[in-house]
């Protein structure tokens, strides 16, 4: 029995596909999912700044010396630009949130009033817009709380003392400051200070159920198309290839009828998993669907070419299983279909940008979420993209495809 377990056992390990699947795709997910989730990747006292984007439309020296403060904190990296700018970023998921200071914070901040702060946020990202909200009250309360209850002091005591000489006033009044400037007393207002507006709210379709459709959807559409390509080594190892040579069938036709039928499976797919969606979940399909049939289309072709180069790249098929069990999962969580993309730190949003799930989920969010018309420019600007990665994944899958798999056909 002893032998038997070792002779399973050396089997094992000069098994590649194995091994890749027992070790290499658990690690990698470990490794992904420690960094995203800040496990990993910084010391146990460093603090990961969140990104603040600010307009100062107050334009006042308290407005700009708060800012300024928050800016110096290692908790925030501070943005500063335009209203217009700043809603377009939001508009277009490139934001979470902004925070507006009005015109009248400064003046309302002296009269001892509600500070006129406002944030205007992606309702699809409210909990990271909570998160960000109540650590930017805390540190704001740190700044202006001293000036706050000086102000309410002031007023207190102009109410109790009507009738006071105004030269012994304004004295009194600017020992009051001096006092709450050096001291550590801060009265925070007794209601929430800071207003928040959505600028993209709720409407028919929820995010979670964007996310959950979009992202699972293109996931089990790679590893779909993984199988269409590796058709071609299944037909190298019949002998059916050296058959298709043998005719007047052209290799690039060969190889041009798989790229067909893949993007015939993965747009055939796509189609019955938003179908589904919507009968059983909702899914509102049809409020923008010229938009979402170009997505459909645009996000086959990118996928469907993943799986013929990678069937190309290989030289069998248990090399293909291997590699895009490992390949599908990591591009699956860095770009948002595992996690979502606006909870991970920066490095993994900059990597997210690398994977076909990024892009579509995206897109799916601007026609779901966003309401974008097919005309819209960010919208087309994904389109773009997943037609350049599919034209670039078919250029090198034709390349690939003659060296790999009709030199050993033939």
């Amino acid at each position: 029995m002893l032998k038997l377990v070792i002779k399973d056992l050396k089997l094992f390990f000069t098994d590649t596909r194995a091994l890749a699947l027992t070790f290499a795709v658990p690690i990698s997910l470990i490794t992904l999912f420690a960094y995203a989730f800040g496990g990993a990747g910084r010391s146990k006292h460093e603090v990961r700044p969140m990104q603040l984007t600010v307009v100062d439309e107050d334009k006042t020296d308290a407005s700009k010396n708060t800012i300024a403060k928050l800016d110096s904190l290692k908790e925030f990296e501070v943005m500063q630009t335009t209203l217009d700018t700043a809603e377009k970023l939001v508009m277009k998921g490139d934001e979470a949130a902004i925070f507006v200071f009005h015109k009248g914070f400064n003046d309302s901040l002296s009269a001892g009033k509600k500070p006129f702060i406002e944030v205007k946020y992606d309702a699809a990202k409210e909990t990271e817009v909570s998160i960000l909200t109540g650590s930017l009250t805390g540190s704001l309360m740190g700044f202006i709380g001293n000036k706050f209850a000086a102000a309410n002091t002031i007023k207190k005591f102009d109410a109790d003392y009507p009738d006071m000489d105004s030269g012994m006033r304004a004295g009194i009044h600017a020992q009051i400051l001096r006092q709450y400037s050096a001291g550590d007393k801060k009265d925070a207002p007794k209601e929430a200070f800071i207003t928040a507006t959505p600028l993209v709210a709720e409407k028919e379709n929820s995010p979670g159920l964007i996310q959950a459709v979009s992202g699972t959807a293109i996931m089990m559409l790679l590893f779909a198309v993984v199988g269409v390509g590796t058709s071609m080594l299944d037909e190298k190892q019949e002998g059916t290839l050296k058959k298709l040579l043998y005719s007047p069938i052209s290799p690039n036709k060969i190889l041009f009828g798989k790229m067909i039928y893949a993007n015939a499976v993965a747009i055939f797919q796509l189609t019955i998993m938003f179908l589904y969606a919507k009968l059983v979940f909702g899914l509102d399909i049809f409020h923008h669907l010229p938009a979402l049939v170009l997505m459909i289309l645009a996000t086959a072709y990118a996928c469907s070419s993943f799986g013929v180069l990678l069937a190309s790249f290989s030289k069998t098929r248990q090399q293909v299983q291997g590699f895009s069990t490992l390949i599908i999962l990591v591009m699956s969580c860095i770009g948002g279909s595992m996690i979502p993309v606006f909870i991970m730190p920066d490095l993994m949003r900059k990597m997210a940008v690398f994977s076909v799930n990024y892009w579509g989920i995206q897109g799916f969010y601007d026609i779901f979420w966003r309401m974008f018309p097919i005309t819209n420019t960010t919208f087309l600007s994904r389109i773009l993209v997943l037609l350049l990665i599919g034209t670039g994944m078919n250029a090198i899958a034709t390349m690939m495809f003659r060296k790999n798999i009709l030199n050993i056909a033939e």
